[in-house]
């Protein structure tokens, strides 16, 4: 009887062990995924294998030369290794205490440059605020730069592989460029510079920090090491773009080369006048049939009275108030000014929303003023998050005279016609500047052919 109490007893102090034994788990979390998913494949006591306990070699990770192939297809991307990191322990206690677990002194990771700055006071405050506002924006202009530049090569890739695919046609190659140019929003002198750097870098686009208005100068070495000597010193140095071009003109001085002949001749336009107008016909609405006066913009202005005019007779306006603008009340009459002289006015920029695009209110003429969003007529200006977008924008201020944003000095424009983002384009001239020209000529911007 003794015997048995004895043995009930440790059977009952088993029981109660054993749940507590279970929760214990030797296994990290973290790994324990690798080895469920695993134990479906490991050899069994019982097949006279020993499993090994090693763990497994990881897959030697590609070579830089490796790296690059000839491929564009899906296998062109390198796969990352993998990379297996210690678990990060869950934040525990109240909130107040996990405040004092993150005080300085811990391991705060990438940001911890940030977050041990001196905040002390207000104006501390805000210019750490400003300190890291400022790195974002480098980063993301960084970002932007680099993306461009990959860009620029796919587009030049493309364009090759399809011209190799029609090497049988002669001149097939200009061709597919000029119509693209009309095509696309990217210029014939782009296209063409996108195209050679796809031949020159035929692997891949080159890995670094430069931008692709510093390969668009770099281009113009005919040989490649020197322009990856120069692309070096770039990087190294922190160059711009205009130094880029500064070394290249000095080396191709340096060998007696003669500078590439410019195939663009520069852009000339020739203000109107404003206050002049051609007289048509309404094609809608309760004017219909009726003679009215083209202001341009897909506007018409009727007068009071029927107009006495023909239609596509030239009229000029006779201001009530000279030098106040237009007025309900100007006059007119018929002109001997031509249709060079039409859809020319007075405007007022109140936003530069990039190197070639503006906001303006413009004078209409007869007191009517509308808002509208222009394109600089042949010319493209890089994307803003660029550097050189900033200075485009910087230079399109200073021409027009905008001081903190506000609004400009009155202008001159004369319209074209909308492009294909209805955007209508424009020829501006600011204090007797020629500004679509002084932006081509100051290197802020490359012509397009439209």
């Amino acid at each position: 009887m003794k015997t048995t109490t004895i043995t009930l007893g440790i059977f009952l102090t088993l029981l109660w062990i054993s749940p507590s034994l279970q929760a214990e788990d030797p296994v990290p979390q973290h790994a324990r995924g690798d080895l469920k998913s695993s134990s479906s494949q490991a050899p069994s006591a019982s097949s006279g294998q020993v499993p090994s306990m090693n763990p497994p070699v990881p897959a030697p990770v590609p070579s830089e030369q490796a790296r690059h192939s000839d491929d564009l297809g899906q296998s062109s991307t390198v796969p990352a290794p993998q990379v297996q990191t210690s678990p990060v322990p869950s934040p525990t206690g109240t909130a107040e205490e996990r405040r004092e677990q993150a005080r300085p002194g811990d391991d705060l990771g990438p940001s911890s440059t940030v977050l041990a700055t001196q905040v002390g006071t207000y104006e501390q405050l805000v210019a750490a605020i400003r300190k890291a506002h400022a790195a974002s924006e480098a980063r993301v202009e960084q970002a932007a730069q680099q993306e461009k530049v990959r860009e620029a090569w796919e587009i030049g890739k493309l364009i090759d592989e399809h011209v190799l695919q029609h090497k049988e046609r002669a001149d097939y190659g200009k061709q597919v460029i000029l119509r693209l140019s009309g095509d696309l929003p990217i210029s014939e002198t782009q296209l063409y510079a996108m195209l050679q750097f796809a031949r020159d870098y035929p692997i891949s686009p080159p890995a670094g920090k430069l931008s692709w208005s510093h390969y668009e100068e770099l281009l113009s070495l005919n040989d490649i090491k020197e322009q990856d000597e120069v692309a070096a010193m770039a990087e190294k140095e922190n160059w711009t773009r205009d130094q880029v071009r500064e070394e290249v003109k000095k080396r191709k001085a340096a060998k007696n080369e003669a500078p590439a002949p410019v195939k663009e001749t520069p852009l000339t336009a020739k203000p109107g006048k404003p206050g002049t107008y051609k007289i048509v016909k309404a094609a809608a609405g309760p004017e219909t049939g009726k003679a009215v006066i083209d202001l341009g913009f897909s506007n018409y202005y009727r007068t009071s009275r029927d107009l006495r005019f023909k239609e596509g007779a030239i009229i000029e306006v006779m201001p009530a108030f000279p030098g106040a603008g237009s007025a309900p009340s100007d006059l007119i009459k018929l002109s001997k000014r031509t249709s060079a002289d039409l859809f020319t006015y007075r405007a007022w920029v109140f936003r530069i929303l990039d190197g070639d695009t503006i906001e303006a209110v413009v004078d209409l003429g007869f007191g009517v003023r509308s808002v509208q969003t222009l394109r600089l007529r042949g010319l493209d200006a890089p994307e803003l998050v660029s550097k050189e977008g900033k200075e485009a924008k910087e230079a399109m201020e200073k021409m027009l005279k905008m001081a903190d944003g506000k609004i400009s000095a009155q202008i001159l424009i004369k319209t074209v016609k909308s492009d294909k983002y209805d955007r209508y384009l424009v020829d501006i001239w600011a204090g007797g500047t020629y500004v679509n020209q002084e932006l081509l000529e100051k290197g802020h911007a490359v012509r397009m052919q439209r």
